[in-house]
């Protein structure tokens, strides 16, 4: 993640992203700025976005006995949520290919939905958007409508979402270019070439 807390007022969308270290990553971003900066883009109405352990830091109150043992620690009070972590982990996968990995928990909100179906996920205030789950905007649909509110909340009438664009292929796309990267550069002849040894060639 860039340090830079101009990064964050220049930017069309800010992500928090997941973390395995919720509480002390949170307190990082307080002591680079960066908290300050993305509070600061929520109140002007602007795009921010929350994903597992960053969508717990948007929150209100966390309290966490079981991954930092740091008690109760404010959030940065975007979202209207109590988190509380518990011992068991929930592991879910859900049918659009998105999946949940947290012991993090929603006890209480004041905030509506960000997912609504087939059952209430995450939180939203206007642009304000946390969920738990990972990989949701690798759905096409899902990504364009986020892209479409992203570029409204922003003033950017003359951006058009592709409708052509697939995640799919180009995450294929991008496996085929590293897998013809391995072929070239560190199998057979090449892997022979740099470890002598003429056998692999």
């Amino acid at each position: 993640m860039d340090d830079d807390p101009s990064t964050i007022a220049r930017a069309d969308l800010a992500v928090v992203p997941g973390s395995k270290s919720t509480v002390s990553d949170l307190q990082w971003l307080r002591e680079t700025g960066l908290a300050d900066a993305i509070v600061a883009r929520a109140r002007r109405g602007l795009p921010v976005l929350g994903i597992c352990g960053g969508f717990q830091m948007l929150c209100t109150r966390i309290v966490d006995t079981v991954e930092s043992s740091a008690g109760e620690t404010a959030g940065l009070g975007i979202l209207d949520v109590d988190i509380e972590f518990a011992a068991e982990k929930t592991l879910v996968s859900h049918p659009d290919g998105s999946y949940e990995v947290h012991n993090g928990q929603v006890v209480r909100s004041a905030e509506q939905p960000f997912i609504t179906a087939p059952e209430a996920e995450g939180a939203r205030r206007g642009m304000v958007i946390g969920t738990h789950r990972h990989g949701y905007f690798e759905n096409d649909a899902s990504r364009r409508r986020l892209l479409a509110d992203v570029a409204a909340a922003t003033g950017r009438d003359g951006f058009v979402v592709s409708q052509s664009t697939s995640f799919a292929a180009e995450r294929t796309r991008q496996l085929d270019a590293l897998a013809d990267a391995v072929e070239t550069h560190l199998a057979g002849p090449a892997l022979a070439r740099a470890t002598g040894i003429e056998a692999l060639g």
